[in-house]
């Protein structure tokens, strides 16, 4: 039986080349870029104004308060700017390209118009370039705007709209199916008979998924017979990642890995000294992954965090993909059988300059319930069986539940 830190080491070497797609800019959000981003034109493309005013000579009101003769407006996209002659001004817009001959612009609340608006009167004197965005100031042509490896949020599509760029070159976000198996399980919307329970592992995957910015492909639920779960294991090899649920462990009808054997995939690894989640399965078959993860709600999430989100988002092209871990003082004694390492439900809360971690009470794998309770999981060294309060640990941070840490 391997640790979580060689379990993980084993999943990383064992990563298909990540591809690369060019895909309209809008729809790069998401998605990690797979190329620099170049500019091919000055930003700003001429001199323009960062301020409502009037656009003079700065030499022309040294003296000032002065009067100069206003010669017009200038307006964002109203054409030709012009130009001014020693003494002038034009008034201004913010965004307005600058006309020639004015090297600053005067704000409005240093100017006064006439009543006839023939002259301006400049209270206040201004320096050189005081005011206005030089042609290039932002971004000179051929430089680096946006770089490789850089996930691309509202502010990189805003970039990417203002230099006209058609497409983006991403890292290709993998295909990804998810099965459930157990004779026990019905669909969410289904009434249970005897013995049954409704199917939480598939919506707690997709949603896990969808953290990455991926939509998983539900497959449905295999009853335990091997060779339906051969046929859908198959459908789900049509992706690049399969992740299953249940049928791992080492009873009758535990029947995954034997599937995937027979099938011709390479069995990594089979058991992983984690609590919980030590019945995972991590198989190859050329560049197509399968993560087997034990069927109980708990567990799946949690070898779904540390085991396939790592992997995901690096076939995403994400540097770091793991959720963040945080370190603080333990709200209370803590005991644990040694011998793996355990993830136990926790509320991680700012205090002072750092973190308190509460552990929670829950039952076990199942208890799903009592999970949700927490927003971070607890780790506990697997050379540990007691930890005191007071001490310093260190906690997991779970996806869309860090906020509620702080509420």
């Amino acid at each position: 039986m391997i640790t979580i830190e060689q379990a993980l080491d084993l999943v990383l070497a064992n990563l298909p080349a990540r591809r690369a797609e060019r895909v309209p800019f809008e729809r790069a959000l998401g998605c990690v870029l797979a190329e620099d981003v170049a500019a091919p034109h000055d930003f700003p493309p001429f001199d323009r104004s960062a301020m409502d005013g009037y656009a003079l000579r700065a030499e022309d009101v040294r003296a000032a308060p002065v009067r100069l003769e206003l010669v017009g407006e200038i307006r964002a996209g109203g054409g030709p700017p012009g130009r001014i002659l020693p003494g002038q001004a034009k008034a201004i817009m913010t965004g307005a390209p600058m006309p020639e001959g004015a090297d600053a612009v005067v704000t409005l609340e240093q100017a006064r118009p006439s009543p006839d608006r023939r002259q301006v009167l400049i209270a206040q004197a201004v320096r050189r370039g005081e005011n206005v965005r030089p042609k290039g100031s932002d971004a000179l042509r051929g430089a680096t705007v946006l770089e490789a490896g850089r996930y691309v949020g509202p502010a990189e599509i805003a970039v990417m709209a203002v230099f006209g760029r058609a497409e983006a070159a991403v890292w290709r976000r993998p295909r990804v199916a998810v099965l459930c198996t157990g004779d026990e399980l019905v669909e969410a919307e289904q009434e249970p008979a005897a013995g049954q329970i409704r199917n939480s592992n598939a919506f707690a995957l997709r949603a896990q998924l969808r953290c990455l910015g991926i939509e998983g492909d539900y497959l449905g639920i295999a009853r335990d017979d091997k060779g339906e779960i051969r046929t859908l294991l198959q459908e789900g090899l049509q992706r690049d990642v399969a992740i299953v649920t249940g049928g791992v462990s080492v009873g009758e009808y535990d029947l995954v890995e034997d599937a995937l054997r027979d099938m011709g995939l390479e069995i990594v690894f089979n058991k992983v000294a984690v609590r919980p989640g030590k019945p995972t399965v991590f198989a190859r078959g050329g560049d197509r992954l399968v993560f087997a993860l034990p069927g109980n709600p708990v567990s799946s999430f949690v070898t779904f965090e540390l085991l396939v989100r790592p992997a995901l988002g690096r076939m995403c092209g994400l540097r770091a993909p793991e959720l963040p871990r945080v370190r603080g003082a333990l709200a209370r004694d803590v005991r644990q059988a040694p011998g793996r390492t355990s993830f136990l439900p926790a509320r991680a809360s700012r205090q002072g300059a750092g973190w308190r971690i509460e552990p929670l009470g829950w039952r076990g794998s199942g208890d799903i319930i009592g999970f949700a309770r927490g927003n971070a999981a607890l780790i506990f060294p697997r050379e540990l069986d007691f930890l005191p309060a007071g001490g310093e640990v260190e906690a997991v941070l779970f996806p869309a539940q860090r906020e509620r840490g702080r509420a």
